[in-house]
């Protein structure tokens, strides 16, 4: 593991929950993690692929049946969505949402490597990355010892909005530190 400083440590903690959340108990095969050359790979807000209102739709979930009497298409969550709608997600819908929290936290700026690590090319965006291991028996413990401030933030901000956005329920063991941090 590289040598850091403790506010090198802190804004990885912070950074590596927010993303890999996103990441947490998907399939963890070629397709579904975004493409090392796509994007928001770059550093850029939105994932490679145009993000136009069908896909938004889409991701949220709001397509309605049609007036022939066909059925509704079944709601479109993070476990269903394909390489390419989870690309957009990221893009439209969490890389916003994780930008705004984390600006109001006081980070100047958020992109995928915070959260996906400095190799998130060469690892293809895979979850959890190498930043800040957390003891497996007591992960909010161990954060609250390396900076108590960021694991709150973690706790009340990105650990739900994270599960939200990526249809998870932190209170059933569907997500939480470990779902982006390595355990120690």
């Amino acid at each position: 593991m590289r040598a850091r400083t403790l506010s090198t440590l802190t804004l990885s903690l912070s950074l590596v929950l927010a993303a890999g959340f996103g990441f947490t108990g998907c399939d963890k095969s070629d397709s579904s993690n975004p493409p090392a050359d796509g994007g928001a790979a770059d550093g850029g807000d939105a994932p490679a692929g145009d993000a136009g209102a069908e896909g938004d739709a889409g991701a949220e979930g709001d397509a309605a049946g049609g007036e022939d009497g066909a059925a509704e298409p079944a709601e479109v969550t993070w476990a269903t969505m394909d390489r390419g709608a989870r690309l957009e997600h990221m893009g439209t819908v969490v890389m916003p949402k994780m930008k705004e929290g984390f600006k109001a936290q006081g980070y100047e700026t958020f992109k995928c490597g915070n959260c996906h690590g400095e190799d998130y090319k060469d690892v293809d965006f895979a979850m959890p990355n190498d930043l800040t291991p957390l003891s497996a028996d007591d992960p909010v413990q161990s954060g609250m010892d390396l900076d108590e401030e960021t694991t709150k933030f973690m706790l009340n901000f990105v650990v739900p909005e994270m599960a939200k956005m990526l249809d998870k329920d932190p209170e059933k063991g569907e997500f939480g530190c470990l779902s982006c941090h390595l355990s120690e």
